[in-house]
């Protein structure tokens, strides 16, 4: 029996507030637990990353046009996603294991994103080839943020695979090539996704005049 559309929008609000909440609760978990605070982490992408979704679910609450944007909503799941899979193959000793805090930012959040967007009932535009390519830009500039700026103003990279002085000059640009690969691999996947659901509505339209 399918599913009634009231049933399956109720679960995208539920998805949306869940990642908002998960969000919000990880930024006070840190602020209360950690010695130095959560205002310094604003500057991690993971951290940017997290409050793009959390600000995203909460227009499309307020807004039905938020929800029809397909190039934003693809942009925010490719980045908590990619963001989620490099924390737990490379960083989880680096920032304190599995913590409440980073389940939620890690690995909860990006189930709920993932998850609103499968379910989204929104009409939704096709995605064309060059979205993950222009998804890269935002990383591309936290990247001269990261080791242009920060490196150069007395702050260390927040990510050793980021830190030239750590891994030098070609393990660095090693990285920024594998990572770009990242991105793009997970922005397809998002796009192939994005097919699939543009594809089914008018095929169900064809069957049903049939």
């Amino acid at each position: 029996m399918a599913e009634r559309p009231g049933v399956r929008s109720n679960y995208v609000v539920l998805l949306r507030i869940a990642a908002i909440v998960s969000v919000l609760l990880a930024l006070v978990l840190v602020h209360l637990t950690s010695r130095w605070g959560v205002g310094w982490r604003l500057i991690t992408f993971t951290y940017q990353a997290n409050l793009l979704a959390a600000g995203y679910s909460a227009w499309t609450l307020i807004s039905a046009r938020a929800g029809t944007r397909a190039g934003l909503r693809g942009a925010v799941v490719v980045y908590v996603v990619v963001a989620g899979i490099i924390w737990n193959l490379f960083l989880t000793e680096e920032s304190m294991g599995y913590t409440p805090a980073n389940l939620l930012l890690h690995m909860l959040v990006p189930v709920l994103v993932i998850a609103e967007a499968v379910l989204a009932d929104d009409v939704q535009p096709r995605l064309r080839w060059w979205h993950p390519l222009i998804w890269l830009i935002y990383p591309a500039i936290y990247l001269a943020f990261a080791v242009l700026i920060l490196n150069h103003s007395g702050r260390r990279v927040p990510y050793y695979f980021l830190d030239a002085d750590r891994i030098g000059t070609v393990g660095l640009t090693l990285n920024v090539c594998l990572l770009a690969a990242m991105f793009l691999g997970v922005g397809y996947v998002m796009v192939l996704l994005n097919r699939v659901r543009t594809q089914a509505p008018a095929e169900s339209t064809v069957v049903a005049n049939g």
